[in-house]
């Protein structure tokens, strides 16, 4: 019978080991948890500029519907939406004809500011019949 000797070998992982695998542990975490926190804004302003244009394209239907008074505005708060101004400009167009009028949208009092405009030419007959 042949006998080898046995060669030591230890089981298991040493201190070293494991306080390495838990600091690598801890900075996978806190990269994942700032990829959620990064994640949940953006979700959060994408939510928020889907709201500001709708909320613009619908003034700007109101507008060219003749339901708002096509005039230039200062900010005025939204009924329908809390927390939600809007201001309108009408300006001169470059073709004869036709104005240019923009309507702005915007946050009020939020922690993510949002701010959008849309710009539409309007026959000036719609302004013409307004006043």
């Amino acid at each position: 019978m042949i006998v080898r000797p046995r060669k030591n070998r230890s089981r298991g992982l040493s201190l070293l080991e494991v306080i390495l695998a838990l600091a690598i542990l801890g900075i996978s975490m806190a990269a994942i948890g700032q990829l959620f926190f990064l994640g949940a804004r953006s979700a959060t302003q994408a939510t928020l500029r889907n709201e500001a244009n709708i909320l613009a394209d619908t003034k700007m239907a109101e507008l060219v519907a003749g339901i708002l008074e096509p005039q230039s505005t200062g900010q005025t708060g939204i009924a329908e939406a809390p927390g939600w101004v809007y201001s309108i400009k009408i300006d001169d167009g470059d073709q004869p004809g036709l104005k240019v009028a923009t309507v702005i949208v915007q946050t009020v009092g939020e922690q993510v500011p949002v701010s959008l405009s849309i710009t539409r030419f309007i026959p000036n007959q719609i302004v013409e019949n307004a006043q």
